[in-house]
């Protein structure tokens, strides 16, 4: 899968979400697990790589890593929840198998050793993780947006990318993000903050 663009991720909006992170109790075992979830090209992988810096002991997990092809959109869940989040739940390191998006295959096994804070970005982040989370983002940035971002990238969409964005739009028409997920509207890792309930990220 072609890597996603990278985005500015403004720095209030990420010190207020780290400082969510910091208050929120933990629901697996001892690890805070963070999903950071949105269509593809929204800002997930910076804003995750931008909390792991706010974040003392943290790691993060792409679940694209977890993918089993372009088929295989969401089939991860259940890898997820039974070789990473159950062991870490129990105290244990989980693992999982990466995929090799230039040899379409599953590769090596990628231990996962107990972290204080596992942020999980990708799509569908939010429920894949159900059950376990201490914090959820939503980023909401509107698909011409994301088209945008990824054909300045990658030039013209291919037929997988947009069959890829079409699964999306019908993912999140079915599971909007839940009650008191973090909501960053478009633009918001950049400059308008976030807010879920009464959290205010702060202005940038």
């Amino acid at each position: 899968m072609a890597s996603r663009p990278e985005t500015a991720v403004c720095a209030a909006a990420v010190a207020g979400l780290a400082e969510l992170v910091e208050a929120a109790e933990p629901r697996c075992g001892l690890v805070q697990v963070v999903a950071v979830d949105g269509g593809a090209a929204a800002g997930k992988s910076s804003l995750a790589a931008a909390l792991a810096e706010e974040l003392r002991g943290s790691a993060v997990l792409s679940t694209d890593a977890m993918l089993d092809g372009w088929a295989g959109q969401f089939s991860f869940w259940p890898r997820l929840r039974q070789d990473v989040l159950e062991p870490l739940a129990a105290g244990r390191p989980g693992s999982y198998r990466r995929y090799d998006w230039h040899a379409m295959r599953f590769a090596e096994t990628v231990p996962v050793p107990v972290p204080r804070v596992l942020l999980v970005e990708g799509v569908s982040a939010i429920t894949a993780c159900a059950g376990r989370l201490s914090v959820a983002i939503f980023l909401d940035v509107a698909r011409e947006e994301r088209e945008r971002r990824w054909i300045e990238r990658d030039g013209p969409l291919r037929a997988p990318w947009r069959d890829w964005l079409d699964n999306e739009d019908r993912f999140f028409s079915e599971h909007p993000p839940p009650t008191g997920a973090v909501l960053l509207p478009a633009g918001g890792a950049q400059a308008g903050g976030a807010q879920a309930g009464g959290f205010q990220a702060g202005g940038c």
